[in-house]
């Protein structure tokens, strides 16, 4: 355990050096030269065991640039505590010519060693995040789904004759000021023996019944947000097949005529779209009406950057597996960073789910999210709901509430892309 905490070190400190630019990496490589060669002169010269100092430079130097790096900044510390490095500071007497041409080797070697570490470690690093990589595709790759079985089709008959499932919502909070944005519309089903909704609705869809129990669900949930502060988003969980449904489209008309709450569609990553031309028609009528997309559980599996590329999404929903501790995992911390730029890049918004802890609040607070939801904030229930967040508000921010992104309202035809 220790040795794996020391190469996480390792590592952390030299992608921390690469991100830096070339030019700024030299300049505080020479000034490090430059400080250890001031402070073995000032401490009495070469004869005390001070020229140590230049070890640290040289192994710095060889994390950016490898074993060229380590070579150059040993060769630099060899003269600087050579040639122009007295042996007795107080007396100005000079040092031996073999002295400092023996002490070369050792930073020379020192610097190479140190470069063919750092080679080696990057390459450990690349297989290890290769086969990473290739265990989640091949987690995430689809399961030909079998057939429900008789009990199952019993219990969806039964349950779309007469529902005994109800709505919870789950408030969405703002990472900048802790004010609520919105709500998610959430399915409990109550019947016995208890199962979670995913499983319910994964049957309904096997059974060839999941658009209805989507649409009994969505119907209910619409109806029970009478309650709801009117100006507060309400987003909820459609499946690409439910999108284009016209039955869908009608509910959302009537919704929006009668209501006028602003509403966001959540596709889920995990489902499949075979026509990505019918289904972006759709979504562009929707968004005429205000209704805002959200592809859901980004970073769960194989279909997230399709759905984000093709559909062109106001809002991402990073998944609890890709958002709870995260740390400096090394396949899952880049991913986060780059969807994060991304979503900068596209005018997009990042909500985190799933936050079930403060140290994942506060990571996901200082890497740039918009908002999060998650049993740290607010659990999934009934309204109403505290319209701020208090640990996440600060008094400080109250003069810049006004100048900070809401969640988007965009047109068709619209474009966000320069």
């Amino acid at each position: 355990m220790p040795e794996q905490q020391e190469t996480g070190r390792q590592r952390r400190w030299s992608r921390q050096l690469q991100e830096l630019p070339a030019w700024l990496s030299v300049a505080l490589i020479a000034a490090l030269l430059l400080s250890c060669w001031a402070l073995v002169r000032a401490a009495g010269g070469s004869q005390t065991a001070f020229p140590h100092l230049f070890y640290v430079p040289i192994v710095l130097a060889a994390l950016p640039f490898g074993i060229p790096g380590g070579l150059l900044a040993g060769l630099g510390a060899t003269l600087l505590s050579g040639p122009v490095m007295p042996f007795d500071s107080s007396t100005g007497e000079a040092q031996e010519l073999l002295n400092w041409l023996a002490r070369g080797p050792f930073f020379l070697g020192i610097g190479a060693l140190s470069g063919a570490t750092t080679k080696a470690l990057r390459r450990s690093f690349g297989s290890e995040l290769s086969a990473k990589l290739q265990d989640e595709i091949e987690r995430a790759a689809p399961d030909r789904p079998e057939p429900v079985g008789a009990e199952w089709q019993e219990r969806l008959t039964a349950m779309l004759r007469q529902p005994t499932f109800r709505t919870v919502y789950q408030p969405i909070y703002r990472l900048t000021d802790g004010r609520i944005v919105a709500l998610e519309a959430l399915t409990r089903f109550d019947s016995e023996p208890s199962h979670p909704s995913e499983v319910w609705f994964e049957q309904a869809a096997r059974a060839g019944v999941g658009l209805d129990l989507e649409l009994a669900t969505l119907t209910a949930a619409l109806a029970a947000s009478e309650a709801l502060p009117d100006e507060t988003p309400l987003s909820f969980n459609a499946s690409p097949e439910l999108v284009v449904d016209h039955r869908l489209e009608r509910i959302v008309d009537d919704y929006v005529d009668r209501h006028g709450r602003p509403l966001i569609i959540e596709i889920t990553e995990h489902a499949m779209v075979e026509d990505y031309r019918q289904l972006l028609a759709v979504v562009s009528r929707f968004r005429e009406k205000g209704v805002r997309l959200a592809i859901d559980d980004a970073g769960a599996g194989f279909a997230s950057l399709r759905h984000i590329v093709r559909l062109d999404p106001d809002l991402i929903k990073l998944d609890a597996s890709l958002t709870q501790n995260l740390g400096d995992d090394p396949v899952r911390r880049p991913l986060a960073d780059a969807l994060l730029q991304f979503a900068v890049r596209t005018d997009t918004l990042i909500i985190v789910e799933g936050i079930e802890s403060g140290s994942d609040l506060t990571t996901w607070r200082e890497l740039g999210a918009h908002a999060a939801q998650g049993f740290a904030l607010e659990s999934p229930g009934s309204p109403p709901f505290p319209t701020v967040f208090g640990p996440l508000a600060r008094a400080d921010d109250r003069t810049e509430v006004s100048a900070r992104r809401e969640l988007p309202s965009r047109r068709a035809g619209e474009r966000r892309r320069g």
